[in-house]
């Protein structure tokens, strides 16, 4: 898998994440709803100069890293142009959940006990 394409499904992974997190709250738990003036938090993307080449990371209003790049790019134009395309990929992208281990187990067993009772 190119570096770029982990990035992406790095990246598209913590879109993800940030998506379900957004869920809305019960109205009584909803505070300073009046206060409509206050700009909305955003979060930054930041790109840096690391030991591998250029990285980039996704930090949350209050600072914290939600995702970094997997991989190092040659010149910073690179890492730029993965970023850009992550921006524009992600509002698109459809939610695909991985099914564990354990639960790929519990799913053989119930077809199997199903199987069984025919």
């Amino acid at each position: 898998m190119t570096p770029f394409a982990r990035a992406l499904v790095l990246f598209v992974a913590i879109a993800v994440l940030m998506a379900s997190a957004s869920l809305p709250v019960a109205p009584a738990l909803q505070q300073n709803k009046d206060k409509k003036d206050q700009p909305a938090a955003v979060g930054t993307i930041e790109v840096y100069q690391a030991k591998d080449g250029w990285r980039f990371r996704v930090k949350s209003s209050d600072g914290k890293t939600l995702a970094i790049a997997t991989s190092g790019q040659p010149t910073k134009e690179d890492c730029l142009k993965i970023v850009e395309t992550l921006k524009t990929t992600i509002p698109q992208a459809k939610v695909s959940e991985i099914p564990s281990e354990k639960e790929k187990e519990k799913d053989k067993d119930k077809s199997k006990e199903k199987d069984k009772a025919k």
